[in-house]
């Protein structure tokens, strides 16, 4: 039997695939592994989309798994890495490139891609999703992107989409690998929707009855379903720490934002707490892999989504031929010690002169072959939650619809409310960020944007 059949038989018991109507539906069945990716897994999913984008018979695609417990947890790094140790490097880039494409095709996709983020959705598993025009959180989602904690960087086009989160969110859930969960992710940017796992199966049979292409349709049809958050109050675990949150991670050097958060730490109270049980968790992280992604988020927030992903393929390389990333993959993962020996060992140890001429301008054998055309600097596509960035404008009279005249909070939140076609959560979302971000003009009713 060939290594190519029997790729493509593990691909077909690992990627199982449901036809209903006018719906086509990506099974993930790897349990036992939580559905981290192998590089056939990533193969037949690749195989399938690009089948389904030309049907006819297809209008919409749901992602979801096989089993409660994950989505998708990452990709198979033990394989990679074990690959290009023993001098299949070729092997090993391949599945990056192939993973990133598979990536970047379905930030392209010209039908609705719904995936259902029941379970552990981190690493390879976020690089399924986040790409997807709509991304539905449960109970039980609880999303990371853990990479720096094996020497690694967060990828998977983690380049494009943390630098675009609200304030310096994306980059401290980058940096540090923390998790969210449940809620959260509807808060914070990464799922549109927020759906009960005993209503998936019922929201799935929808989807699939949905007659035409057509992305309103379909976020309608996903709005039947949404829970409403309890108690009328934005239910953000990062809540009472975001201010903290931006002003500890808005260094471009990670010498600044740890002793940001040394003296944070110092402050009593929920941030202080917090500060310190961040700064402790950094600590641990490869130092290099600190400072390599505190780097390639602040360049990812000015690329469009292809640079994005060909400057990870290169930052990947760069990574497969250090020590620390196949240190941590064998501490973590293989060994399950948890006591990888980082090189260098320390921040202040890590030339990052040097790092920049390794990662960001090496030349490299490998390139990038998109599968789709999508290049743009934003996602075309808005059915999650208004961000800081578009209420900011509203209130500070960028957006045209915001008119000449000054706006109270009433206003403001009706004006996103309306917009979102009553969509659960704006209100809320909106009420928190005007009560962090504005203030009332002197003996007046109408809000000033405060920085």
């Amino acid at each position: 039997m060939s290594t190519k059949t029997e790729a493509d038989l593990e691909g077909n018991r690992r990627i199982l695939t449901l036809k209903n109507l006018m719906g086509r539906s990506l099974i993930l069945n790897r349990p036992e592994a939580l559905n981290a990716l192998t590089h056939p897994m990533v193969l037949a999913i690749k195989k399938h989309l690009l089948g389904w984008q030309k049907s006819e018979l297809c209008n919409v695609i749901i992602l979801r798994s096989n089993s409660p417990r994950a989505f998708c947890a990452g990709g198979d790094v033990v394989r990679v890495s074990s690959d290009w140790e023993s001098g299949n490097q070729r092997g090993a880039m391949q599945f990056f490139m192939d993973e990133y494409a598979v990536n970047h095709l379905i930030a392209s996709y010209e039908k609705p891609i719904v995936a259902l983020l029941d379970g552990y959705t981190m690493g390879g598993g976020v690089g399924l999703s986040m790409h997807a025009a709509f991304r539905v959180a449960t109970e039980s989602t609880v999303f990371a992107m853990p990479e720096t904690n094996i020497g690694f960087f967060p990828d998977v086009g983690a380049s494009f989409f943390l630098p675009r989160m609200d304030g310096q969110t994306g980059m401290y859930l980058g940096l540090t690998g923390q998790r969210l969960k449940g809620r959260d992710l509807v808060y914070a940017g990464i799922a549109t929707h927020f759906v009960p796992s005993e209503r998936l199966p019922m929201l799935e049979k929808r989807l699939q009855e949905i007659d035409v292409v057509d992305y309103n349709v379909v976020n309608r049809a996903i709005e039947e379903f949404v829970a409403q958050p309890e108690g009328g109050e934005i239910e953000y675990s990062l809540g009472g720490v975001r201010e903290a949150i931006d002003r500890c991670f808005r260094f471009n050097k990670v010498e600044n934002i740890v002793e940001a958060l040394r003296q944070e730490a110092e402050v009593e109270g929920v941030e202080g707490e917090w500060a310190g049980r961040t700064l402790e968790r950094l600590m641990g992280m490869s130092p290099s892999s600190l400072k390599l992604t505190l780097e390639q988020l602040r360049k990812g927030g000015a690329c469009n989504i292809q640079e994005a992903f060909a400057m990870e393929l290169r930052l990947a390389e760069g990574r497969l031929g250090s020590h620390d990333m196949h240190e941590g993959i064998q501490a973590l993962l293989v060994r399950k010690s948890n006591d990888p020996q980082w090189q260098p060992p320390s921040v202040e140890a890590v030339d990052m002169a040097k790092m920049y001429l390794e990662y960001f301008e090496r030349r490299s054998d490998y390139q990038m072959e998109f599968l789709g055309g999508a290049a743009f600097n934003e996602y075309p596509y808005a059915f999650g939650l208004p961000s800081e960035k578009e209420i900011g404008g509203f209130v500070r009279g960028e957006n045209p619809q915001a008119g000449d005249f000054a706006l109270t909070r009433g206003e403001v939140v009706a004006f996103f409310v309306r917009e979102s076609g009553n969509k659960v959560g704006v209100r809320e979302k909106v009420n928190w960020v005007l009560d962090r971000k504005t203030r009332l003009m002197p003996d007046s009713s109408v809000l000033q944007w405060v920085k």
